[in-house]
């Protein structure tokens, strides 16, 4: 005999914090919570030494309880091993479960120190401080978090939403050219998929932007956040809707995989906007003219469609196949049909791509010979 006995919990209560942008927030502490038994500042070596010591000297002199724990700086360092480290580093200073986790540091450090607040005695609050543009624009709203494995980029994680997102744009004027790209490749994004005049507001500004012009950044970040905002509140678990700020990302990611990271983020999704751009053309969806000004975009940035031949479509191919939109082992995209509006059918974001398709694209744009036969 079988018993059935439903568990009813009532729906939660809707998570809602402030993403807040501004100049110099870090100098200024009025964002930071008093009710919290201590804080713990997660970060890695390389932003330790322009931002952290002097932010854990500010609570101090605030009167807050700090531990300051930093890791190895880059993609391949979001995995368990540094988890647990950073896990057993809280449980041997006694941290309890009203601690409070400040991830300061760019995508790599929100997501990681972002899952450890999900986990830790099973979930203490944190708040996301982004030093960098992209993850000032992406990475640090919305509540994703997660680590790398050997098998793909962000296979294990939670949805944990902050309690704040503070982007201080003061930090980005200590950002390499590199990184500051980094950033805008996923700006770019969000406008092809959702604002064409934010589009056009950053070609028209793509040389002061480059120069680091404060006020023009903190602008972009603004539209960028906005975009990403709504998005997230109509779908925060990426049932619908929210598949569309994946564009780009589904060869990007493939290329991070096969490339064992070496290639930044920002800089793979922009190869991955030029094949996806693509493969949206040749299913007849975008026009030739609106790729070849997303391509001509990505060329004054320096990625380059040529670029594409030193990797190996085979291998890309095969890297996309633990994508999180993959279903039943068949790979999804998400199509542009317009400059600021994703392919939508039957109210479905994400679509079914052929792999010969996505090689005849990749092929197309690199020009590989074995295209042109």
């Amino acid at each position: 005999m079988i018993k059935k006995i439903n568990m009813n919990i009532p729906t939660c209560k809707a998570a809602s914090y402030p993403v807040l942008i501004g100049d110099d927030l870090l100098k200024r502490l009025t964002w930071m919570p008093k009710d919290y038994s201590q804080i713990v500042v997660i970060t890695d070596h390389k932003v330790k030494k322009y931002y952290a010591d002097n932010l854990v000297k500010l609570l101090i002199i605030k009167g807050y309880k700090v531990l300051l724990l930093s890791f190895s700086s880059g993609e391949k360092y979001k995995n368990i091993r540094t988890k647990n480290r950073l896990e057993e580093q809280m449980l041997k200073c006694v941290c309890d479960r009203n601690t409070l986790i400040l991830a300061l540091g760019g995508g790599v450090v929100g997501d990681l120190a972002g899952f450890t607040a999900a986990t830790y005695m099973r979930g203490i609050a944190y708040i996301q401080i982004p030093t960098t543009l992209l993850a000032m624009v992406d990475s640090s709203i919305g509540g994703k978090t997660g680590i790398d494995t050997p098998q793909g980029k962000n296979l294990i994680g939670a949805y944990w939403q902050p309690k704040a997102v503070i982007a201080d744009i003061a930090c980005l004027r200590t950002l390499p050219k590199k990184h500051l790209i980094n950033g805008l490749i996923e700006a770019l994004k969000a406008f092809l998929i959702r604002d064409a005049k934010s589009f056009s507001y950053l070609q028209n500004n793509m040389d002061a932007i480059l120069q680091g012009d404060v006020k023009i950044l903190g602008h972009m970040v603004e539209k960028a956040a906005r975009i990403k905002i709504d998005v997230v509140q109509k779908d925060e678990k990426d049932n619908h809707l929210r598949a569309i700020l994946n564009f780009g990302h589904t060869i990007g990611h493939a290329l991070e995989l096969v490339s064992n990271y070496k290639i930044l983020h920002g800089h793979a999704v922009a190869y991955g906007i030029l094949v996806e751009a693509k493969i949206a053309e040749l299913m007849g969806i975008l026009s030739p003219k609106n790729f070849l000004i997303i391509e001509g975009i990505l060329n004054q940035l320096h990625f380059m469609s040529k670029d594409l031949k030193k990797w190996d479509v085979n291998k890309i191919i095969q890297a996309t196949t633990l994508d999180k939109k993959a279903k039943k082992g068949m790979i999804n995209y998400i199509l542009l049909k317009d400059i600021g509006a994703v392919y939508q059918y039957k109210n479905t974001y994400a679509h079914m791509v052929s792999d010969k398709t996505v090689k005849k694209a990749f092929l197309a744009i690199s020009g590989a010979r074995s295209y042109a036969r």
